[in-house]
């Protein structure tokens, strides 16, 4: 990272590396966002038993931010192979046929966008690719997150360079983060402190998905064991699905105000790196608290601790779960 950083000037020209402003993409992404949500819907409730908990509260807490010009940040543990979008299939079908009124998520550019077909579909999909190995926080992903939920930091950026996308002001946007077993990494931490105006922050935590689309399964990954062999009635599986209450703002207020202190050359530096380190534990306590009114068993300790993932190798209560590429695993942990 070359100091000074332009975060929104690199998020614009991210956003803008697909037509967005098109007549034929704006269609092409109402389509596979509606479709999407449709299907998600068809085969949470179609297959499932599913339980939910603060949904109607997050309904009205999406339409609020929406009538408040306020952007909305989403955290939820990520379990399967499709945790986004089938999630959202809880939504009414009738907040599906506008992008807008939809989430924007981050999605690794080593599986969604690994062709051009999937590049342009994801896209159009409102997923931002998103590189999780040695990049670090500083990459367009996060950038574009940040100009989504900055408007008037972006239209000033539009006075000075031509961007096709956005066309005008666009109102802050939603975006979804689902962080790898709970590892919070610090690109979310520079949403929360670097983004115009602090988002309404939702967390959530879901289960029973690890069992239809698990990260494990070699063999058709993607088809859900649910359709496969589907069951009827009580027998059914369960998916239970906890929408936390929004996060007071002045949760992280401490943390924004230091950060604003701090100069651009030193973004890598000790104090920032402090700072996005304490924010990440915020956000990952706050899910922790979501997922223990799921009366779930009670979150091994030592997850918590960064130093845990260092060398992370098979320990009690942990399951490896899935290779992406030569350097990573995926981690879960056992529910019960």
């Amino acid at each position: 990272m070359a100091p000074p950083y332009p975060t929104i000037a690199n998020g614009l020209q991210f956003l803008n590396s697909y037509p967005r402003s098109k007549t034929s993409w704006k269609f092409g992404s109402t389509m596979i966002m509606s479709m999407t949500g449709i299907l998600s819907r068809f085969f949470l409730y179609g297959f499932h038993k599913v339980e939910t908990s603060g949904l109607k509260e997050f309904e009205n807490m999406l339409d609020e931010a929406r009538r408040r010009n306020r952007g909305v940040l989403t955290v939820s543990n990520h379990v399967s192979v499709v945790d986004d979008p089938v999630l959202w299939g809880l939504l009414p079908i009738r907040k599906m046929f506008n992008p807008r009124n939809l989430r924007w998520s981050l999605g690794a550019a080593n599986i969604c966008f690994t062709t051009s077909v999937t590049s342009k579909f994801f896209s159009m999909g409102q997923v931002l690719a998103t590189y999780r190995f040695g990049t670090g926080p500083y990459q367009g992903s996060i950038d574009a997150a940040i100009s989504l939920l900055s408007p008037n930091m972006t239209t000033a950026q539009l006075k000075s360079e031509s961007f096709a996308f956005p066309e005008k002001q666009l109102s802050p946007q939603w975006i979804h983060i689902f962080p790898e077993s709970l590892y919070f990494h610090w690109g979310v931490s520079r949403i929360i402190l670097e983004s115009e105006e602090l988002p309404e922050i939702v967390p959530i935590f879901h289960c029973g998905l690890q069992n239809i689309f698990s990260e494990d399964r070699e063999v058709m990954k993607y088809i859900p064991r649910s359709v496969i062999f589907p069951k009827f009635g009580a027998s059914r599986q369960k998916l239970r699905f906890n929408f936390g209450q929004k996060l007071d703002p002045a949760m992280f207020a401490s943390e924004r105000e230091q950060w604003k202190k701090i100069p651009e050359t030193e973004y890598d530096g000790e104090e920032a790196r402090k700072l996005r380190s304490l924010v990440a534990a915020k956000l990952r306590e706050s899910v922790v608290k979501v997922r223990d009114g799921l009366g779930l068993p009670k979150e091994d300790e030592r997850l918590k601790d960064p130093e845990f993932w260092s060398g992370l190798d098979e320990k009690s209560g942990v399951k490896v779960a899935g290779k992406y590429g030569n350097t990573s695993v995926k981690v879960i942990e056992k529910e019960g």
